[in-house]
């Protein structure tokens, strides 16, 4: 049994132990979190002192609602000085929780099996989700052109010194182009996507591309069979968001 003088060592060593490296982990995200919705408050011109008893989510809802008003305003002298939207910025453990949530279950889960899932509100699900949505995942349908007989090629379009938007709305004045995008690679300018039906339509709307000034080179590629793809989603990249 340990004396009077040891009982008080292991009380004093039990006060003042470091905290764990999780929890140690845990402060520091959540410290990083709020630093930068501070920051973010601080552009609207709102002083985050005012709200330093709010929680990390607290904080988080509160930019959210004051970014809806802006933009609600966005003709007014208020929202004209706004130029970026501020919400997005910043994930809480809240938003991490359901972004997470939304990925894995891919069946477009109600946000009611969210709440009860995740032991989360169902108005802060509702609220949450649609910036979430709106912000951080890309949803959409695409068509299986090849079931309808034609074929889906991608030009990759290289340019001299000229106006790249003006190109690259004159591309997509072509009948047979239905998306075009600005690129970043080894003579790569724009990325045209085509949607064709025989080779008398590809060579007709090569030329036309070719054709327009200021355009220097063009190249093509077509997707022909997908020979795999990866299920499982990388979510440490939401796990990571500041």
């Amino acid at each position: 049994m340990p004396s009077d003088g040891q009982k008080a060592s292991i009380v004093e060593a039990t006060i003042y132990a470091p905290p764990s490296s999780s929890s140690s982990n845990k402060n520091n995200n959540n410290n990083t979190s709020r630093l930068a919705l501070e920051q973010e408050l601080a552009k609207i011109d709102v002083n985050p002192e005012f709200f330093k008893t709010l929680t990390v989510d607290q904080l988080a809802d509160l930019l959210f609602g004051l970014n809806r008003a802006i933009n609600a305003n966005a003709g007014s002298a208020a929202g004209r000085r706004i130029t970026k939207k501020l919400a997005g910025s910043t994930l809480s453990s809240i938003d991490k929780k359901i972004l997470k949530a939304l990925l894995e279950l891919r069946g477009n889960p109600s946000s009611l099996q969210l709440s009860r899932e995740l032991d989360i509100p169902l108005s802060t699900v509702q609220r949450r989700r649609k910036r979430l949505e709106d912000e951080f995942v890309n949803e959409f349908y695409s068509l299986q052109y090849e079931k309808f007989g034609k074929r889906q090629v991608t030009f990759i379009v290289s340019l001299g010194a000229v106006d790249k938007n003006a190109i690259a709305n004159e591309i997509l004045g072509l009948e047979k182009v239905i998306a075009v995008a600005r690129t970043f690679g080894d003579g790569a300018d724009l990325k045209v996507e085509a949607i064709l039906e025989s080779n008398q339509e590809f060579m007709e709307t090569s030329e036309k591309i070719k054709a327009i000034p200021g355009i220097q080179k063009v190249c093509w590629f077509e997707s022909l069979e997908l020979l795999g793809r990866k299920k499982e989603l990388d979510l440490s990249i939401v796990e990571g968001a500041v």
